[in-house]
């Protein structure tokens, strides 16, 4: 390690999230000094509101930070990009350029050839089987709960957010268990790690680790996703093996980070106001309503989008090869769409199509359906089971920034006798 490394703790972090000059096209009055994997005031705060920030200045604007590019922090523009696949490509989804050494269908492809490899995806996510998922997250949780309850505490984290989604997933890909946490370490570093060499390095033990099981897959296959992913080396379509490495990674991210904290986020809401956690209990038949409330107020995700020609928009000139990020938590925190929006409202009636959380257009999230059930087995179990429960004042919850918002710690406290 060199003397400025060891000296500056974010000398790696410049390095790869470095900082360009401002193009004689962005006008002054758009520039921002914006560092979404360490956005300022989260510290004082959380992510959300570190993001919420930029609503206090224009619609759209430029960062000099992480290879300079464009954000867009209002709901109807975030929809606009989404939906214009031709102008905003998913091709590069990470920034910067370079942070990601794979592409990852059918993310990282457009229309109409994204619909290939949706294909293989699509039938995880039937009605029928979520419901079987469903049931079996339902046992899952009920036996985590058991465990845990006793205690009188615990760090949700890690004890429940990351084991019960992650355990899912794994099944459905046919992963052994016992592994979950090297998975999930090898999938949180990926996505939170600064330090270039950490974050690239996990994404290659990720991707040793798939080909070997993609291998095994093609020549033994089972019912599985990743059987099925690896068989696409057999399709008349099939273009190379960074199709089938590509789907498996994205599988794998998808899988081990998201809904894990979604249900961080809504646990954390839910110590803080106990009336919420009441009303939920008294009317259970809300709990549909508030998921997708709670799918509104806790966008995860930060990605970009490859601008592929020339583009004005707004009175703004877009570059070709510039990249814009389209930031989901800023779309839910649009208070042109939601009044009082930092707010949970179970009565704002929100619906599955009046959130972009999930993505608009034909990028939009496969596996939503198996969120929403995940989240609302949540809800009804562990509200059920519990009560009452509250953060630790010695220990408070610790957020992060990034391609994924989310939750690093969040310890829980309850008395035992309260649960009864």
């Amino acid at each position: 390690m060199s003397e400025t490394a060891a000296a500056d703790p974010y000398a790696s972090h410049q390095a790869l999230y470095n900082r360009v000059p401002v193009p004689d096209h962005v006008p002054a009055d758009r520039v921002v000094e914006f560092d979404y994997i360490h956005p300022a005031g989260i510290e004082e705060g959380d992510v959300y509101t570190a993001w919420d920030r930029l609503h206090a200045g224009p619609d759209i604007v430029w960062t000099p930070c992480n290879g300079g590019h464009w954000i867009v922090t209002r709901g109807e523009d975030v929809r606009f990009v989404q939906e214009n696949y031709e102008v905003f490509s998913h091709e590069v989804f990470t920034i910067p350029r370079g942070s990601s050494r794979v592409q990852m269908p059918p993310l990282t492809v457009d229309p109409p050839l994204h619909a290939r490899y949706r294909a293989i995806l699509n039938p995880v996510f039937t009605p029928t089987r979520v419901r079987t998922l469903q049931d079996q997250a339902e046992q899952l949780t009920r036996d985590l709960i058991a465990a845990i309850r006793p205690r009188g505490h615990c760090e949700f984290v890690n004890d429940f957010a990351r084991v019960m989604p992650v355990t899912m997933f794994l099944g459905i890909v046919d992963l052994p268990v016992e592994r979950r946490e090297q998975f999930v370490e090898w999938g949180v570093t990926f996505m939170t790690s600064t330090d270039s060499r950490t974050k690239l390095g996990a994404q290659e033990k990720v991707l040793a680790y798939l080909k070997e099981v993609l291998d095994e897959r093609h020549a033994n296959p089972g019912e599985d996703l990743l059987s099925k992913i690896a068989a696409w080396r057999d399709n008349p379509r099939y273009e190379g093996e960074h199709e089938v490495i590509g789907m498996a990674v994205l599988v794998y991210f998808g899988g081990l980070d998201t809904v894990a904290n979604m249900l961080s986020f809504i646990t954390r809401h839910l110590a803080q106001h106990p009336e919420d956690r009441r009303r939920l209990i008294e009317e259970p038949d809300l709990i549909p309503q508030a998921t997708e409330e709670f799918f509104r107020r806790f966008g995860l995700s930060n990605t970009g989008r490859l601008i592929t020609r020339d583009f004005t928009y707004k009175g703004l000139n877009f570059r070709k090869d510039e990249m814009i990020m389209v930031p989901i938590s800023l779309s839910s925190l649009d208070d042109r769409l939601y009044p009082n929006p930092m707010a949970i409202d179970f009565d704002r009636g929100i619906g599955p199509g009046d959130h972009n959380t999930f993505g608009n257009g034909p990028h939009k999230c496969v596996g939503s359906p198996l969120a929403r059930a995940e989240v609302q087995v949540f809800l009804r179990e562990w509200l059920k089971a519990m009560p009452e429960f509250r953060l630790d004042p010695a220990r408070p919850p610790v957020t992060h920034a990034g391609s994924v918002n989310g939750v690093s710690s969040l310890h829980l406290i309850w008395d035992n006798q309260e649960q009864a």
